[in-house]
C-alpha cells in the first residue's frame, strides 16, 4: 500500500514538472511570437507603433494556442491539488 501511494506520488511529481516545462515552453514561444511579429514591427516614425507594442498577445497568437495554454494551465493546477490531497492524506 505504501508503494503504490509512493509511485503514484512519483508519478504525479513526473506528471507536474512535463506540465511546467510544456507550460514554460508555450509562454516562451508565444513571447517570441509577440515580440518579432510583423504587427508589431512597424515603422517608429508611425503613431500607431506605440499602440501595436501593447496590444494584447491575442492579436498575434492563435486563439488555439491560448486556449491550449489555458488549458495546461488548469491541467497544472488539478496535478497540483492531487498531489497536495495525496500528501495530506498520509
Amino acid at each position: 500500500m505504501e508503494d503504490l501511494k509512493e509511485r503514484e506520488r512519483k508519478e504525479l511529481e513526473e506528471k507536474i514538472m512535463a506540465k511546467r516545462q510544456q507550460i514554460e515552453f508555450e509562454r516562451t514561444n508565444m513571447a517570441i511570437k509577440t515580440e518579432f511579429s510583423p504587427d508589431n514591427r512597424q515603422n517608429p516614425d508611425i503613431h500607431k507603433e506605440h499602440k501595436n507594442l501593447y496590444d494584447p498577445a491575442g492579436h498575434v497568437i492563435e486563439k488555439g494556442e491560448l486556449k491550449e495554454l489555458s488549458e495546461a494551465e488548469e491541467d497544472l493546477i488539478r496535478l497540483i491539488d492531487k498531489l497536495h490531497k495525496l500528501n495530506k492524506d498520509d
